[in-house]
């Protein structure tokens, strides 16, 4: 089996050719036209003198030409480094050194980090993105991939640490459309918007039509929610995959109505996903059935749970997140437990907590991540090796209750405070978010162990004098602190950047 995972556009092409791919302001392109485009596109990567196994970095905002440019490198065997339309010049420079790329596809703007970078500049084949359009059509089938052939390689955040580079197989593309194609039951009735770059690929994969809305993905939460509702409303759109405050933003086109009828599915990930926002999301679009999914760059999706169920929970055992995955292995590992790279069945099964007890996150499956590119030091420190499982290590803390997972928030952000109680950043969260003066806040660790209560506001008098009527059982905090904005991720611009916020409150 050739587990190239353009084998899968051609025979969308093949069963439905005039059925609409991508959608991008205002233009469409058929399963038929995409598939004839990726070809000439792989014929002139190919004369460029790309190869299987060759790494291509792709620098290039979402598109239909993106997806044409990813599906031509996956198309030829070669490897697509994708940087994100928030990358600045030191995160381009990184991947540049890293992947030894024999080719670069990037916007204009990109070549401009030029005189930045000497490993940019060292790349043989250096591309616009309206490469090969203009080309005779030729015939290029797929090379045949194994699963364990590399596809794809992009980057975490580094919101906590170096950017890692996610090492996407042949085999991982495909166990992950399996899932996605599981939990998000998009089909090819479905027209999706699509916000996250990867998930477009799964969309293809079922084809179904991906409508790509006009908004700068660099800066997710900065749109005009009236002029993308009215787009996917034209498009028919049925579906959509968003982070909370992409989807927050949306909402304010609903105005008591739903602004876009064939919605009918909605999936929200990305963050925390509190059950007064699930409620408000629900409230906003109610023709529509709302899902909160959790997963990771390195997992997705782990679990899902309806938002009618997380609006009911008091997040006693933690913020719900629901049933985990078929496709997942789930292990809750105690915080005290020391873990190595490589563990044997009966060290793992002692690291193992208790029933309903709190501990990280750990989870294997065949579209669980089990390599980082290039970053030996990255695997021994999230990878453990169990038997032949490979277990990944989330960084999240959780529990699970009669089968259900309970998210509790960065395992690296939970503490004891010096009056005994634990802190759980996800349930504090949730609380200050009740705050009428604040717009978000969190409780850190400060040098000296003190619980520090950080809150976001404009108005730092009334922010203070609120926080005073906390129940200091829920958040039990020593000191307040008042910021005019917490640093988020810029991926989703939804999680805090603890690391930011921690350089913030100590300069």
């Amino acid at each position: 089996m050739n587990a190239n995972l353009c084998e899968l556009l051609r025979d969308r092409a093949a069963k439905n050719p005039s059925r609409a791919a991508l959608i991008h302001r205002g233009v469409s392109v058929t399963y038929g036209e995409l598939t004839r485009r990726v070809e000439r596109r792989a014929s002139a990567l190919a004369r460029y003198g790309v190869k299987k196994g060759d790494r291509v970095v792709i620098f290039v905002p979402m598109s239909i030409a993106l997806y044409e440019i990813l599906l031509s490198v996956f198309s030829l065997g070669a490897v697509a480094v994708f940087i994100d339309a928030w990358a600045d010049a030191a995160r381009l420079d990184y991947a540049a050194r890293l992947a030894e790329a024999k080719a670069f596809v990037g916007i204009p703007k990109a070549w401009l980090l030029f005189l930045k970078s000497k490993a940019l500049r060292q790349i043989p084949v250096k591309l616009f993105p309206g490469f090969g359009k203009g080309s005779a059509k030729e015939s290029c089938p797929p090379v045949s991939c194994a699963e364990d052939d590399p596809a794809l390689v992009t980057f975490t955040t580094g919101s906590t640490g170096i950017p890692k580079a996610a090492l996407r197989t042949c085999g991982f593309l495909l166990a992950q459309h399996r899932a996605l194609k599981d939990f998000l039951g998009v089909g090819e009735g479905d027209v999706d918007m699509a916000t996250l770059p990867i998930f477009s690929l799964n969309n293809i994969a079922c084809g179904a039509t991906t409508l790509i809305p006009d908004f700068n993905p660099a800066r997710p939460a900065d749109f005009d929610p009236v002029k993308i509702a009215g787009e996917a409303a034209a498009a028919g759109v049925t579906t959509t995959a968003a982070s909370p405050a992409f989807l927050k933003k949306l909402s304010e086109a609903a105005r008591g109505t739903n602004p876009i009828p064939t919605l009918c599915k909605i999936f929200v990930g990305g963050a925390a996903v509190f059950p007064e926002f699930a409620e408000a999301l629900s409230a906003a679009f109610p023709g529509a059935a709302v899902s909160a999914v959790y997963g990771s760059t390195e997992a997705e999706p782990i679990a899902a749970i309806a938002a009618d169920e997380l609006a009911a929970s008091d997040c006693a055992e933690g913020v719900p997140a629901g049933e985990v995955s078929a496709f997942i292995e789930l292990r809750i590992v105690r915080f005290d437990a020391i873990l190595r790279h490589e563990m044997k069945e009966e060290e793992w099964s002692a690291a193992q907590a208790a029933p309903g007890e709190a501990g990280e996150i750990c989870v294997a499956g065949g579209h669980v991540l089990k390599t980082y590119y290039r970053n030996p030091e990255a695997e021994k420190e999230n990878k453990i090796k169990v038997g032949g499982k490979i277990f990944h290590r989330t960084g999240d803390a959780g529990r699970l209750v009669g089968g259900r997972l309970f998210l509790l928030g960065r395992a690296s952000r939970v503490f004891t405070t010096p009056g005994g109680a634990k802190a759980y950043p996800a349930l504090i969260e949730r609380e200050l978010l009740k705050l009428d003066a604040s717009a978000a806040g969190t409780l850190v660790r400060g040098r000296d162990g003190r619980a520090v209560l950080i809150l976001e506001s404009a108005d730092p008098e009334a922010a203070r004098a609120e926080a005073l009527t906390l129940d200091r059982r829920r958040v039990p905090y020593d000191e307040i602190r008042v910021v005019t904005r917490i640093p988020r991720d810029p991926r989703h611009a939804s999680k805090i950047d603890y690391n930011a916020l921690a350089e913030h409150i100590s300069s």
